[in-house]
């Protein structure tokens, strides 16, 4: 009687849903115009699950770039079509990929993915999303780059859905009130032709996005959901909650809040970003935390009550000079001398340091907050962490933290 029931029991086990297990992702962009200082032997292919080419562009009307004066890099398109891909350096880019795709043979769980837009080139998304032509074009033009180069996926870098982060110039057209509707409507065509394309070709054909962390990308989070539903997971860009154009100092990557953080009640902090996507319904697994690898400066800052320049009035941002000119890689931070005193807010989870001497502030992430983020991240089931980006960490100290944090 008991050898009978086995195999009932097995398939009555068989046919109960299994919780599915949140993977260790550790995605990592890599910046194709930082190629001579930083090439591709520099990445460490072991350490990560994938790397997200960044970036490429969108072409419109026989051109690409954005037009407005801080960024000002128009270009003709190498294919001139409406939605297609649009090369920084089309040689460049393709010795970038060739190299990246290439570390996949020793490293297998190593993905290779297409990081289309980022804040200076997102000026074109709102006019893609809303052609179906364009978007036809772009599905097509995708998938002759993946093939071409062994990559595996694209990722939409969106910057934003219904309010352009780069200001608009007159006569274009950078964001509408369809934009959320539209950018549904662009990932569920795209991922019925990757899945159709991946059917031919034997392999999964990932689609990500990276967005925003703020309440206001969120919104009351239904269209968050359905989005969700087209997408292998969600890049929520958790950091750059201050930046130093502010004039008060603060951390750009807190994990949670500080009640002594004035914008606290504002919700800017890691955790909280996370629990906004939760609470629209998008599924754990769905959440990739992203992590900075670079810090920000402020300067002419007084020290305050607790002599440590935190939250305390300054006089404008300061760099080294990477990331266009606007922050410290961790390399860079390392090199701070004995002026320089380090400081852990227990709260927030984040490290800081200041220059009495100097009176100069800086926020950043060091090793012990990467693990508390890992931790996190491991407690609420989510899928991974991403960080930006590869050249910021030098050494690959940062990385090294990440990777074995998530693989505990």
């Amino acid at each position: 009687m008991q050898a009978k029931l086995l195999p009932l029991v097995a398939a009555l086990a068989a046919s109960i849903p299994v919780p599915h297990a949140a993977a260790s992702e550790v995605v990592g962009y890599y910046p194709g115009w930082k190629h001579a200082s930083f090439p591709v032997s520099k990445v460490d292919a072991s350490k990560l699950t994938m790397a997200l080419y960044a970036f490429v562009d969108l072409c419109w009307d026989g051109k690409h770039g954005n037009p407005e004066p801080s960024v000002n890099d128009v270009a003709p398109c190498q294919e001139p079509l409406n939605g297609a891909l649009a090369w920084r350096d089309e040689a460049s880019d393709a010795a970038n990929l060739r190299a990246l795709a290439a570390l996949k043979k020793q490293h297998p769980k190593f993905k290779v993915v297409l990081s289309i837009g980022g804040w200076d080139w997102s000026n074109r998304f709102s006019n893609v999303a809303a052609s179906a032509p364009a978007r036809a074009n772009f599905i097509a033009s995708s998938l002759k780059a993946m093939r071409r180069h062994g990559l595996d996926g694209v990722d939409l870098d969106w910057e934003y859905p219904g309010e352009a982060g780069v200001p608009c110039v007159a006569g274009e057209v950078c964001a509408r009130p369809e934009d959320r509707q539209n950018f549904i409507t662009w990932t569920r065509e795209l991922r019925a032709a990757f899945d159709a394309a991946g059917k031919q070709d034997g392999k999964h054909y990932l689609l990500t996005i990276a967005a925003g962390a703020n309440g206001n990308y969120v919104g009351d989070g239904a269209w968050v959901q359905e989005l969700a539903r087209s997408l292998d997971w969600i890049n929520i860009m958790a950091y750059d909650y201050h930046m130093p154009w502010e004039k008060r100092t603060g951390h750009h990557s807190a994990l949670f809040a500080d009640a002594g953080d004035p914008v606290t009640a504002d919700g800017f902090y890691a955790s909280r970003s996370v629990q906004r996507y939760l609470a629209a319904g998008v599924a754990a697994d769905k959440l990739v935390l992203g992590v900075p690898f670079y810090g920000y400066g402020w300067k002419g800052c007084a020290a305050g009550p607790q002599g440590d320049g935190q939250y305390q009035l300054c006089q404008g941002g300061v760099s080294d000079g990477i990331n266009g000119g606007n922050s410290y890689g961790y390399w860079q931070l390392l090199k701070k001398g004995d002026g320089y005193k380090r400081y852990r807010n227990a709260l927030a989870r984040s490290p800081y340091m200041y220059s009495a001497a100097e009176q100069v502030w800086i926020t950043y992430e060091d090793p012990t907050s990467l693990q508390e983020k890992a931790r996190y991240i491991k407690q609420q089931g989510l899928r991974g962490a991403m960080f930006w980006e590869l050249s910021a960490d030098g050494e690959g100290q940062l990385l090294r933290t990440l990777s074995e944090a998530m693989e505990r």
